[in-house]
């Protein structure tokens, strides 16, 4: 049996409609729309005037940026991060203390050791990992005290939506931050790596913005 040709064309569409959203880099999440906003694998060797370093031991090594004493001279995308975002990495850290960490919706000072969101897994001696406003002892944070593994490459994926800083493991939620007084996304705004003195690698940052 022949379709009416409206028929055939409309069947067309049906099957090209979900293919042309995925190549788009966007797609659906609730009521809004999730698109890519910024990818980088560090593959090519060479960091792009998108980046600062405000003085820490940074490096590019086999397609990975390396760390082994940045002294909380982060590296900082000088691209603006979206109020509501979602970014994903791939972080290691090769000292048995572990503590590996980034940070996000930071000021665009030359210390982002007190202005940002912290995220750090298996702080203080591998005992404590964290999400914390405005510094890594702030009273407001949140906690884990569970030990994460050396020479281990982790996951991680953050989200900043409908009140709360939500940061996944592995593809399952490990914290949530109820962020009742939220940094103002006008002046904290910027994803920056951070160190101290641990042996870390980070690898395949994607940044997603919501709309």
């Amino acid at each position: 049996m022949r379709l009416p040709l409206f028929a055939a064309f409309f069947l067309i569409f049906l099957l090209i409609l979900p293919l042309s959203v995925g190549l788009s880099g966007c797609e659906k999440s609730g009521n809004k729309t999730r698109s890519l906003l910024y990818s980088y694998d560090f593959e090519d060797g060479n960091l792009g005037p998108e980046w600062k370093n405000e003085g820490g031991q940074w490096e590019i090594r086999n397609g990975r940026m390396t760390s082994k004493s940045a002294r909380n001279k982060d590296l900082v995308l000088t691209k603006p991060l979206p109020a509501e975002a979602e970014i994903e990495l791939e972080m290691i850290s090769h000292s048995p203390q572990v503590d590996v960490k980034f940070r996000a919706w930071g000021d665009s000072s030359a210390d982002l050791h007190d202005g940002a969101y912290h995220f750090i897994l298996g702080g203080w001696n591998n005992r404590i990992s964290t999400i914390a406003p405005l510094g890594e002892h702030d009273k407001r944070r949140v906690e884990k005290r569970q030990a994460l593994e050396k020479d281990r490459w982790y996951k991680v994926r953050v989200v900043r939506r409908d009140g709360f800083v939500t940061l996944f493991l592995d593809g399952k939620e490990f914290m949530r931050y109820a962020d009742k007084d939220p940094l103002d996304p006008k002046v904290y705004k910027y994803f920056s790596f951070a160190n101290w003195l641990t042996d870390c690698e980070f690898d395949n940052l994607k940044i997603y913005e919501y709309k």
